[in-house]
């Protein structure tokens, strides 16, 4: 049994780590749209007008735009996302008394940010995040319809870590993207209260990730012993019965890199919502965003390490090898590459919100918001062919492999959360704004991980508009969000439970795991008529 599980574990962990790593990106929904006011508002403004992407936040506020206008916007932002790992006062117990984690007591900060660049190169390391983006709207002369159209990103979120770094067994390379480059939209002002809206998003959706690949526990402990007892300098005495010297297998060795790409060039969606302005000091809104069902396609790569190759190639030259040649790998193959696919579904997300006015020059927004995370109940990744370490996987786990197929359950929950922000007018050019928004976390304790840090988290906006002419607006928007959790040893089997069955996947068994994610984002728009 211990010669077959560590191959399950590598054909679970694709589909692990996918999962996690299109968490990581819609948890931090929102935070990559670029819009300086939501921002400054702490994303409260499902009553309140956008600008252009009103597209996005409550298409009904469109009918605000009057004539033709465009709008030209830059975002750009910095991740720190740091770990630490710390050994508590029993480890190694598990792992047979066997010593020389030098993840142990270390800690992890990433080190550049990605992008992917869709037919230029894909997942790229860029000195920053930063990103042009820009919109249009007509409204004809006397018209109560308003037309427009968009670009932004609902997701934007990469890093890269040294090869070096102990958390690259859960990341070394991670881009999670959505690109909407086309939104045709329309609103329609019913009467001088009510508008409403509908838009539809084309985007693009990308995921990359590279990894590195361990899998610490009881039964690798078991074959790191054996292979410091028998695998002496004058040989393994038993090697024709049983052969383990061929390469290291313990613990701590690293087994295999990971690579995988994969994308939607058209994925649609589409948003509607109302407005509703019974006077000049109150306003309500709401919207839904609906959810898209996707397809992902493209390229992994499987780089085995030469212990993992010659670990096997010494087992199948001996006679107990030879018995269970047909469930455990040959070791003839450095690397595995092909073709993988995998559905995923974008979560739908609902908003309603009002907006206040008790003074001439105060203004309090005030969001209430459901996402449906509930969605990622399971993920299925498929290959093109039958892989050897899918026949393992069908072999000890038939309720979730296939020949061709792996299927991990997720079991994540959808969330409620709220959000205010205040603006206060300074004069008829200048307005400031401040805003607040907690953001729960949908993964639960037990599927806390390295890949996809973010906890609960909180918030925080500031910025400013400026009317520069009667044609042309300029707003500029600060976000700070700031996500820590603790996540105990063996409390979370998606990263460092150590019991024989939980090799499927926890690089960091044992360990007691802190993360913590800042995230620095600055965005300016440029609004004129044209």
């Amino acid at each position: 049994m211990n010669i077959s599980i560590s191959p399950l574990a590598l054909a679970v962990a694709l589909v692990l780590l996918l999962a996690t790593s299109s968490a990581q990106a819609q948890l931090a929904q929102n935070l990559t749209i670029g819009n300086p006011k939501a921002m400054a508002l702490g994303n409260a403004v499902t009553a309140d007008f956008t600008g252009m992407d009103s597209v996005h936040y409550n298409p009904a506020a469109l009918t605000k735009l009057k004539g033709r206008q465009t709008t030209v916007k830059f975002i750009t932002g910095i991740m720190d996302i740091r770990a630490d790992f710390d050994a508590p006062a029993d480890y190694g117990s598990n792992f047979m008394g066997l010593k020389g984690d030098s993840v142990a007591n270390s800690s992890s900060k990433a080190s550049a940010a990605m992008m992917y660049l869709p037919g230029l190169g894909g997942a790229t390391e860029l000195p920053v995040l930063f990103a042009p983006l820009a919109g249009l709207s007509i409204n004809p002369p006397g018209s109560k319809l308003t037309f427009a159209t968009n670009m932004y990103t609902p997701q934007a979120l990469g890093f890269a870590r040294e090869d070096d770094d102990p958390a690259r067994y859960q990341g070394k390379e991670l881009v999670m993207q959505r690109l909407t480059y086309f939104s045709p939209s329309l609103a329609y002002q019913v009467n001088d209260e009510l508008s409403v809206g509908l838009s539809v998003g084309f985007s693009h959706q990308a995921m990359a990730l590279n990894q590195d690949f361990r899998a610490p526990g009881i039964l690798t402990g078991f074959v790191g012993v054996a292979q410091d007892a028998l695998c002496i300098v004058d040989g393994n005495p038993f090697e024709i019965f049983l052969n383990i010297c061929g390469g290291e297998l313990g613990p701590f060795t690293d087994i295999a890199n990971i690579d995988i790409d994969m994308q939607q060039t058209l994925s649609p969606t589409w948003n509607v919502g109302f407005l509703w302005e019974p006077n000049d000091w109150f306003a309500l809104g709401a919207v839904y965003q609906s959810e898209a069902k996707m397809r992902l396609k493209g390229r992994y790569v499987v780089d085995y390490s030469k212990d993992w190759q010659g670990f096997w190639q010494g087992l199948d030259a001996s006679f107990i090898g030879s018995v269970f040649s047909s469930l455990t790998p040959d070791g003839v193959f450095d690397k595995e590459v092909g073709n993988v696919s995998m559905n995923m579904t974008y979560p739908a997300h609902f908003a309603a919100g009002f907006k206040v006015k008790p003074h001439s020059r105060w203004q309090i927004n005030l969001d209430v918001k459901w996402t449906d995370y509930k969605v990622w109940d399971q993920f299925e990744l498929e290959f093109d062919r039958q892989l050897d370490v899918l026949t393992i996987a069908k072999l000890f786990s038939p309720q979730n492999a296939t020949s061709t197929s792996i299927i991990l359950d997720r079991g994540y929950e959808s969330v409620w959360s709220w959000a205010v922000g205040v603006e206060y007018q300074v004069n008829d050019r200048l307005s400031l704004r401040m805003g607040y928004e907690p953001r729960p976390s949908a993964i639960p304790a037990n599927k806390a991980d390295v890949l996809a840090p973010l906890g609960d988290a909180e918030l925080y906006g500031l910025g400013l508009g400026y009317q520069w002419d009667k044609d042309t607006v300029i707003d500029v928007g600060f976000n700070y969000l700031v996500s820590k959790q603790d996540i105990p040893a063996r409390s979370s089997c998606n990263v460092n439970c150590s019991s024989i069955d939980s090799m499927v996947y926890n690089p960091y068994a044992d360990l007691d795991i802190s993360t913590s994610v800042k995230a620095y984002v600055l965005a300016l728009t440029y609004r004129t008529t044209f």
